[in-house]
């Protein structure tokens, strides 16, 4: 990700806390890391990725796999609601993912449905703000959306079923939309998942570019949970907005913008310094793009051939 000129990413979750220590501490090259921890899920949510055989832990099961290995909680009450949260915070998080409805890439939940009750979603709200940093979640839905503004929520991840108002709620609250590129399909992907997720690529047309004429605070980024394969087309999937985004503003949204949601984890922040802007004092992150992405965008999209230069906290990783 690094080669792909990517200095700093927020994981939003899954067990990434072993590879960003090896990152940090100079044994593999990456990006810095904003990590969530694992996902907190309810049963039957987005989070909950057992097999149709394995019971509940609370009906005569054991943990799944996905939760031994940090990926997910899968957690009901406000009880067990707090004590993942807090399992995360101990653990290094710096912001929580909670997932606040239903999703295309798992088995369980329709699209259309909403998960935590509003007390669940509020307790996970509390344990980050005691640490003082903050909840995002998974939601495509207005009722979803809705209920994680009340609870107290401070951005949306994805979205692509909003309403106009719930679109206007969001920019009123100042709460952070960040939209993230799906893959509409791959050869190795269910037709189910990829029927789940004809509404969700549809849907960027729409929120998208009303998102812009509301004022919304916007961020980028792409899912890529289960399709490994698609990493190196990362970036050029930054010019799927060019329908709706000039150049500069796309530009603008993989940096200085993205940079600005790193802020709301505030102390829980794992690095210090100023990212997004080149300017006295901030980390010297940069890029050499041979030739101007400003007139030529699609140049991002070949980081290997048009990155000729590529710099995190003043070290060269790639100079051709």
């Amino acid at each position: 990700m690094l080669q792909r000129g990517f200095t700093s990413v927020r994981d939003v979750g899954g067990p990434i806390f072993p590879l960003k220590a090896a990152i940090d501490r100079g044994q593999a090259r990456g990006p810095r890391v904003w990590p969530s921890g694992a996902i907190i899920s309810q049963t039957s949510g987005h989070g909950d990725f057992r097999a149709p055989t394995e019971k509940s832990r609370r009906f005569t099961g054991k943990q799944s796999r996905a939760e031994e290995i940090g990926a997910t909680f899968i957690v009901d009450g406000r009880d067990e609601v707090l004590t993942a949260a807090r399992e995360n915070l101990r653990m290094g998080a710096s912001q929580l993912k909670v997932m606040a409805g239903g999703g295309t890439s798992s088995a369980y939940d329709p699209i259309d449905v909403t998960q935590f009750t509003l007390d669940e979603m509020r307790a996970a709200v509390e344990a980050a703000s005691d640490w003082n940093t903050y909840v995002t979640v998974h939601a495509y839905t207005p009722r979803a959306v809705r209920r994680a503004v009340e609870a107290g929520v401070a951005c949306i991840e994805h979205g692509q079923l909003l309403d106009d108002a719930t679109l206007q709620l969001l920019a009123e609250r100042q709460i952070w939309l960040s939209g993230q590129y799906l893959v509409p399909s791959t050869d190795a992907m269910a037709p189910e998942r990829r029927e789940k997720r004809k509404a969700v690529v549809e849907g960027n047309s729409r929120v998208w570019p009303a998102a812009k004429r509301l004022g919304l605070k916007l961020a980028w980024g792409t899912d890529f949970l289960f399709e490994p394969a698609e990493n190196p087309k990362q970036n050029s999937m930054l010019l799927s907005l060019r329908e709706w985004f000039s150049s500069a503003e796309m530009l603008r949204l993989a940096t200085l913008d993205n940079a600005a949601l790193l802020g709301p984890s505030g102390p829980r922040s794992p690095y210090a310094g100023v990212l997004g802007v080149v300017e006295p004092n901030a980390l010297a992150d940069l890029i050499l793009v041979n030739g101007d992405p400003l007139a030529q965008i699609d140049l991002i999209a070949d980081p290997g051939k048009n990155f000729d230069v590529i710099m995190k906290d003043g070290v060269v990783y790639k100079n051709q």
